[in-house]
């Protein structure tokens, strides 16, 4: 019986996780490149769950664990979960990793806090350092009678410091022999530069595992990949994606060359572009040689309904827009959106307590309620209805009739003071005590370095209405995303509108420095800014890829488009200039 032939993204996948294997077994630190589509977490998990099998039980027994350091609250669920929460493995994100390591140095902390010359006069007003315990709860730094809090962004920034004392790092190195990085492009630049200089540079410390892909950095100012004196591998396969769709990006990324895992499956990979119109376009800060806004909103839907006709099934289809601020105008958020300018992954991916509760707890409930589904909504609600007496449903349908009405007429802080006082539902802790942390300011200003409770303070003053669209949104009741937004994910047919809504990226630039190569100290951070968000939006697809260029683009830019999609697949689309 002939043996089948196992597929070559396969192939590519354990080729990858042998060398990774190997750089385990000789105590090597190493970084895993894995591009878009290679399964980059089932290398991590995999390769923790191999050291759980070798040495967990002689790390639990030295009281030593492995350090998995992730980016969110979700990477680390998912694989904590994978590993089954093993007691030699420590799963956790940089700030409460960073915090589970420096609260045990109370004293040393005091120092450090006595030389923030930065600090100085908010420690003055609080009474001074002294003996007073340091916390980290509230996300801001203060100081009052009884004790320091540390602020959000000090706590890699301490951790930072801390490893480039020789004491602390014995210590680190102690208690975490091996170091897994997890999304290591997004990871604290501070805390990563300290891992680099007093580690992997002078060969000492921790093995560590960097896993990640630099093509992918798209949450911060560094674009390109920082110098790490580590063995590189590279995860050369694409399980997610079309052979047409991969093609386009080995041809955008040749020195990372992917293998499919089916050579013959179908899909395609298209782009269009709007030439064609001959008119007025826009020539603003932020917006330059589009088409006008309503032009470019019809092309763009003409343009749907024809790949609609042509196959694409649009319940499987996400449309991929530039930024939140051009698809909030039209989806009916737009103040969260500049709320959350910067930081979009707070509110699409429901970091932000307030964000997350709306979306997981108050809008089900209110549909279930609407819809006289009282069980959904009394299991959403977390416990039974405690309906005791007649007046206990009365009370009930009241708060529930009051919160509909505040949803349609009032505000986010109307609706959360609402909760607070009817507790149906229950505000979760992180919001109540953020709630209770702008309160206590008793309106005195809100200090600068405190921008989460910046946020919920703006974001108390918007209209409700907003919250019910933008969670049709993030629960992907709509067809449209950003391109921001979905990194990480896949979707079966993808629709990536390239246009000039936001200054931070210049497309026709973009595709014209992709062939000439001309990059220079005034273009080459814009370069990689928008190449890396080009990267991330057309690797999501697994079956059809198009893209739409609504900006008017040059014969170099066009040549690009040809080189990556093919002649053939290039179109430009007949617009009327009326």
């Amino acid at each position: 019986m002939t043996k089948p032939v196992e597929n070559p993204a396969l192939v590519a996948a354990k080729e990858a996780q042998r060398k990774i294997d190997e750089a385990l077994d000789a105590g090597r630190s190493f970084r895993l490149e894995a591009g878009a589509g290679a399964g980059k977490t089932y290398s991590l998990v995999a390769a923790l769950k191999r050291l759980i099998t070798e040495r967990g039980q002689a790390l639990v027994q030295a009281g030593q664990k492995v350090a998995c350091i992730t980016y969110t609250e979700v990477a680390r669920n998912e694989i904590a979960q994978e590993i089954e929460d093993h007691p030699a493995i420590l799963v956790d994100t940089i700030h409460a990793f960073s915090w589970a390591f420096l609260r045990q140095f109370q004293k040393a902390l005091r120092n450090f806090i006595e030389s923030m010359d930065d600090r100085r006069e908010k420690i003055e007003q609080g009474g001074g350092v002294g003996s007073k315990p340091v916390v980290y709860d509230l996300g801001f730094f203060g100081v009052d009678a009884s004790h320091i809090t540390l602020g959000h962004d000090d706590i890699p920034a301490i951790m930072a410091k801390f490893i480039s004392q020789e004491k602390f790092r014995q210590l680190f190195t102690k208690q975490f022999p091996i170091i897994f990085i997890d999304e290591y492009q997004d990871t604290d630049r501070q805390f990563m530069e300290a891992i680099t200089e007093n580690f992997l540079k002078v060969g000492n410390g921790p093995l560590i595992g960097l896993f990640g892909d630099h093509w992918q950095t798209i949450y911060r100012s560094e674009y390109e990949l920082a110098d790490y004196p580590m063995e590189e591998i590279g995860k050369g396969s694409n399980f997610r994606s079309a052979p047409a769709i991969v093609n386009v990006l080995n041809k955008l990324r040749p020195e990372l060359t992917q293998a499919v895992r089916d050579p013959n499956a179908f899909g395609e990979a298209r782009f269009f572009h709007a030439n064609a119109y001959t008119g007025p376009r826009t020539d603003d800060i932020h917006s330059k040689q589009d088409l006008p806004a309503e032009l470019a909103k019809s092309t763009r839907e003409d343009l749907i309904n024809r790949l609609q006709t042509e196959g694409w099934d649009l319940n499987k289809t996400k449309i991929l827009m530039l930024t939140h601020n051009v698809l909030a105008a039209e989806q009916g958020y737009p103040s969260i959106a500049k709320i959350f300018s910067g930081r979009t992954e707070l509110f699409a991916k429901k970091e932000d307590p307030a964000i997350k509760f709306f979306a997981e707890i108050v809008e089900p409930m209110c549909a279930a309620y609407n819809a006289s589904r009282y069980g959904e909504m009394f299991r959403i609600f977390g416990s039974g209805p405690a309906i005791m007496k007649h007046t206990d449903k009365i009370a009930w349908r009241e708060d529930m009739d009051t919160l509909q009405k505040l949803r349609i007429e009032g505000t986010i802080g109307e609706v959360i003071d609402h909760l607070k006082s009817a507790g149906r539902p229950l505000l979760p802790d992180r919001l109540l005590r953020r709630d209770e942390e702008l309160i206590a300011l008793n309106g005195d200003p809100i200090p600068e370095d405190a921008t989460a409770l910046q946020r919920y303070s703006k974001l108390r003053n918007v209209h409700y209405k907003e919250v019910s669209e933008l969670v049709k949104f993030i629960e992907r009741q709509t067809p449209f995303a950003t391109q921001h937004s979905v990194k990480g994910a896949e979707f079966e047919n993808v629709l990536v509108v390239l246009g000039g809504g936001w200054n931070h990226y210049n497309w026709p630039q973009l595709l014209e420095l992709i062939k000439s190569k001309s990059l220079t100290n005034k273009n080459i951070k814009g370069y990689y800014r928008a190449r890396n968000l080009f990267y991330v939006s057309i690797s999501r697809p697994m079956t059809r890829l198009a893209v739409l260029a609504t900006q008017s683009m040059s014969e170099t830019a066009l040549e690009t488009a040809k080189y990556l999609f093919g002649n053939d697949y290039v179109e430009e689309l007949a617009i009327s200039n009326q």
